[in-house]
């Protein structure tokens, strides 16, 4: 697909636990763990899940701040260089898996070094959970904002001023708050100078680690909103992580749905909320509240509790919280699968749920 901005292939990041004398590896936290997902250019991309599964680590790996593990993100890389690469990397001969390893560093983000993730720092950027933990509390706005611009060298300093009234203004604020600290703002003003501030290199890629969960719902819509029209205005591309399932229907035009560090569905918004496939979505999907006393809709109570991660389930990580589980579930990890155009599923018995 030639729209596609970032091709992720069998993304794996593990976090080492350390134990004995000599602080040796003795288990690894699998945070994700082969996860095949493409995002493509202008959309909005949910991803969402209960809290653990892996949701902020995949996205922070995507952007480099955590190091893979293993696998490849292909960033804004045409379709046939990639399928030619990945062919190499699966070939018998040395030589072409060679080959395709020296190539690896100008396509792919888990491989990049030096300059080249320097150059990736101006296209892809973050929007923080919590606007008070991730703005500097002894910086003044002016400097908050300017500080990738500066940090990148792609401004005169003559000129920051300027360029940081005009992000500022983007986002809703003006000049007034230019000499101020980020405590002397509320919750949704601090939200604004943090997109402010993603903006400033002009990136064509961020991600949302749940940025509006921290704010009053009032002010939530008004994030929201900001965010739909700044896409639309700079033609960006989301992965808008949350737990929000309202929140990700209201922005997202597709939704993934994550479980334990593996990728369970993914659909069209609408799709997904009309006809999800799989019973971890439907239970998701099922704790939605209405606000209608008088609607009678069945709540689907998972039992127990998330596995834990050092020691997943075997094969499919959801079967032992799964009503339909049956024994292919207990030994056989299913695979994504196309359920309809559009639409993949991982799971033995959706046909029959």
């Amino acid at each position: 697909m030639k729209d596609v901005l970032l091709d992720i292939r069998e993304l794996v990041k593990y976090y080492p636990v350390k134990g004995g004398v000599f602080r040796r590896t003795v288990a690894n936290v699998k945070a994700v763990d082969g996860v095949d997902l493409q995002i493509r250019k202008g959309e909005c991309l949910g991803l969402v899940g209960e809290s653990g599964c892996g949701k902020t680590t995949m996205g922070k790996t995507i952007l480099k701040l955590h190091g893979a593990t293993s696998g490849r993100i292909y960033y804004d890389q045409h379709p046939d260089k990639i399928r030619e690469v990945e062919q190499m990397l699966h070939s018998e001969n040395a030589s072409k898996r060679h080959e395709a390893l020296s190539r690896l560093p100008e396509m792919d983000i888990v491989h990049m070094r030096g300059r080249a993730v320097r150059r990736l720092r101006q296209k892809v950027n973050i929007v923080f959970q919590d606007p008070s933990n991730s703005l500097n509390p002894r910086m003044l706005v002016k400097d908050i904002v300017a500080e990738p611009l500066v940090a990148q060298k792609l401004i005169k300093s003559r000129d920051v001023e300027a360029k940081v009234l005009d992000l500022l203004g983007v986002v809703g604020m003006g000049e007034g708050h230019l000499k101020r600290y980020p405590h002397e703002f509320s919750g949704g003003q601090r939200q604004r100078l943090a997109i402010a501030r993603a903006l400033a290199t002009n990136p064509n890629f961020i991600l949302m680690d749940e940025p509006t969960s921290a704010l009053d719902v009032s002010v939530q819509a008004q994030i929201l909103n900001l965010l739909k029209k700044l896409q639309s205005e700079f033609q960006l591309t989301y992965l808008f992580v949350t737990h929000h399932l309202l929140v990700v229907k209201y922005m997202a035009n597709r939704i993934a749905v994550m479980y334990l560090g593996k990728l369970v569905e993914l659909s069209d918004t609408k799709e997904l909320f009309e006809k999800p496939l799989h019973p971890y979505t439907k239970a998701l999907l099922s704790a939605i509240p209405i606000p209608d006393p008088d609607t009678g809709r069945e709540r689907i109570i998972l039992t127990g509790d998330v596995p834990n991660p050092v020691d997943p389930p075997a094969a499919c990580r959801f079967h032992p919280r799964c009503e339909h589980a049956r024994d292919v579930c207990r030994e056989k990890e299913p695979k994504l699968e196309e359920a309809a155009p559009d639409h993949i599923v991982a799971c033995h018995r959706w046909r029959e749920i």
